[in-house]
């Protein structure tokens, strides 16, 4: 799977996508900003969501208890907890492709898992408060 395939794939399904000098590319699902990060080697892939937009709390705790939950129970996500200046909630699934994968199969199963896992903490801080 080459780079330019998951790139038209990314745009295929959210229009817009713009590169980031040296680091990947830049788009928008659901009114979420993510990135596609461009690795060493192509084997392996990284879609984010630098910033969780939308969290009705900037309570630290709260905001841990959220992200320990997210990730017990949403597969392939790895939610991270900044605590510098304000506390932001990061997003990430790395996926090691194999040769029977394509772009068209795993990029819209990432966008969804990633979307799904927005939902999921927004749902709990709300629950929290």
């Amino acid at each position: 799977m080459k780079q330019d395939e998951i790139v038209n794939e990314i745009r295929r399904i959210c229009g817009n996508v713009l590169p980031m000098s040296s680091l990947g590319w830049h788009f928008k699902y659901n009114d979420q900003v993510y990135f596609y990060v461009v690795g060493k080697d192509e084997s392996m892939i990284r879609f984010c969501v630098p910033f969780v937009a939308g969290l009705p709390s900037q309570n630290k705790e709260l905001l841990k208890k959220a992200v320990n939950d997210t990730n017990r129970n949403v597969k392939f996500i790895k939610a991270l907890l900044a605590e510098k200046k304000e506390a932001k909630v990061y997003l990430d699934y790395d996926h090691k492709i194999t040769d029977k994968e394509s772009a068209k199969e795993i990029v819209p199963h990432i966008i969804k898992a990633l979307d799904f896992a927005v939902e999921y903490l927004g749902k709990r801080v709300r629950e929290y408060l």
